[in-house]
């Protein structure tokens, strides 16, 4: 979209609900949910335009889910190629694989589509929703009060002095989805703390000399790296990954040669190279999470709050599982149950997004691939990956149990809240334990995430399970009976009979009736919270 037209001109003093710095797949995801469950938003960016550059590219089944719930799945899809394993090939021809169609979702699959893509049919979809989104608008920083937050911002008429026009906007609440670099997340002091790979990564896009396996990615592992091949529309890949030993410096430039040359060092021959490149580049992968996600009524989502390694897709994902958690928030009343709210997204999508760091780390992984060269030892490996499909896709994902205060100040006013003592996310440093979730089952104990749950906008839900008998006097208006799949109804509590659903799809509660224990306020048994702590 162009500055120039009506919805995205820029006026003197606009005043928003939520204003969003950035308009790369987060922001805009955000500004679509905040759009879906009603509220006022703003998007702002510096650019005139959706770079055209591919960047991120797989959209996992979580992300899917949350698409599906706006309506823009099918979009999304006809932009893209659907697969469903990732395979991985070693330079002496062993394979592994993570299949991801037992995924217990109704897209049990991941979509490999260019990002800019995916921003255009979100931008799309949020003007058309009423949102308003102004382009070429440079956040310079903002001061808060008790009443609100307002943005200075500058509409630049001179890229390279950076002049133009001074601007102000006020909004309740400022999220910075800004990127890596994020200028919010500057102007607020938020440390942003961790690594830089010491290796250079290289990319080249095109189209390949040989035809691409129509189901699956790959990863491609040499002796002295590693890349992946992610098929692409129109018959284009990308092959991607650290294959150099040496640091490229950021201005040197990147030949093909040069690039396949590099690639040819990992004994694939043919299956790596291109036939036309239409694209290289080199870059550096950082792991990296910020110190806070809020601070006052300003909020960190996606880049400028974590960073982490390529592996897995997962980056333009947990930007938009951070959307999905901020965005029913920030459609709570103004107030104290808004405050404990982002309280705990801070608390929850930190966590959330070091489960993901944990995830993508697989260096150790690959190098244990490299020299799997006998029976035991590649057996080892795949059962190593047991978990990796259902991690990557996110649809698993288990927040510590909300505070009482969270709960209390967004469930329906007829059940009360007991406190709850917090369970601990897998992977937790503190348990010293791997960041995958369960091999054999999952548990919807409070904090779990219900796939394939569609929850009301702004609104936590009693999910009524069909053929259970709840105690009614505990269950307000709004419940409903339980869309749940039969895996899902098994990894439910002995006895439970109505679930608690946060408008995210995370379980708050559970309520269930045994003879053998005592039911609480809430409708939840003993025997219930004892399983939850």
């Amino acid at each position: 979209m162009n500055r120039n037209t009506p919805s995205a001109r820029a006026n003197d003093r606009p005043t928003t609900d939520v204003l969003v710095v950035g308009a790369g797949p987060t922001g805009l995801m955000l500004g679509c949910l905040l759009r879906h469950h009603g509220v006022d938003c703003t998007v702002i960016d510096r650019r005139d335009d959706i770079d055209p550059r591919t960047r991120a590219v797989m959209v996992h089944a979580a992300a899917l889910e949350i698409l599906d719930t706006l309506g823009l799945r099918t979009a999304v899809e006809d932009r893209g190629v659907r697969r469903t394993r990732i395979d991985f090939h070693t330079h002496h021809e062993a394979l592994f694989t993570v299949d991801f169609t037992g995924l217990d979702t109704a897209f049990p699959y991941y979509v490999n589509v260019p990002q800019p893509e995916v921003e255009a049919v979100l931008a799309d979809h949020f003007t058309a929703t009423g949102g308003r989104l102004l382009r070429g608008l440079r956040y310079t920083g903002h001061q808060e009060d008790e009443h609100g937050v307002t943005a200075r911002t500058v509409t630049d008429t001179d890229t390279d002095t950076g002049t133009g026009t001074p601007h102000t906007i006020t909004a309740h609440h400022l999220v910075g989805a800004d990127g890596a670099s994020s200028a919010v997340r500057t102007a607020l002091g938020i440390d942003f703390p961790g690594i830089t790979y010491p290796m250079a990564y290289l990319l080249a896009e095109g189209a390949p000399l040989l035809p691409t396996d129509p189901d699956a990615s790959a990863m491609y592992i040499g002796p002295a790296g590693a890349v992946s091949l992610l098929p692409l529309p129109h018959g284009t890949v990308r092959i991607a990954g650290p294959v150099s030993p040496e640091s490229l410096d950021r201005d040197s430039e990147l030949s093909a040669r040069h690039f396949q040359e590099s690639v040819d060092t990992l004994g694939h021959g043919p299956t790596l190279r291109f036939e036309r490149v239409d694209r290289i580049a080199h870059y550096q992968v950082h792991e990296r999470l910020a110190e806070r996600f809020t601070y006052g009524r300003t909020v960190l989502a996606g880049d400028a709050a974590h960073l982490n390694s390529p592996a897995g897709g997962q980056a333009m994902n947990t930007g938009f599982g951070d959307a999905w958690a901020l965005a029913w928030r920030l459609a709570t009343p103004c107030g104290d149950a808004r405050t404990a709210l982002l309280a705990d997204y801070d608390r929850e999508r930190r966590a959330a997004a070091a489960e993901v760091a944990r995830t993508t780390g697989v260096l150790p992984l690959l190098d244990a691939m490299r020299h799997a060269t006998t029976a035991p030892a590649r057996s080892s490996v795949q059962e190593a990956l047991t978990g990796y499909a259902e991690a990557w896709s996110q649809l698993y994902l288990r927040y510590t149990t909300p505070t009482a205060a969270a709960v209390e100040g967004a469930a329906p006013a007829a059940v009360p809240v007991e406190d709850a003592a917090e369970g601990i996310v897998p992977g937790d440093a503190t348990t010293g334990q791997p960041a995958l979730p369960p091999r054999t089952r999952h548990r919807l104990h409070p904090g779990a995430r219900v796939p394939g749950h569609r929850p009301e906008p702004g609104h936590h839900t009693w999910l009524h399970l069909p053929g259970a008998e709840p105690d009614r006097t505990h269950l307000p208006p709004l419940t409903r009976t339980a869309e749940l799949t039969p895996t899902q109804r098994a990894w439910l509590p002995t006895g439970t009979t109505a679930v608690l659903v946060r408008p995210d799809g995370h379980v708050a509660r559970t309520a269930g009736a045994h003879p053998d224990t005592t039911t609480g306020a809430t409708g939840a048994t003993a025997e219930t919270e004892k399983e939850a702590a």
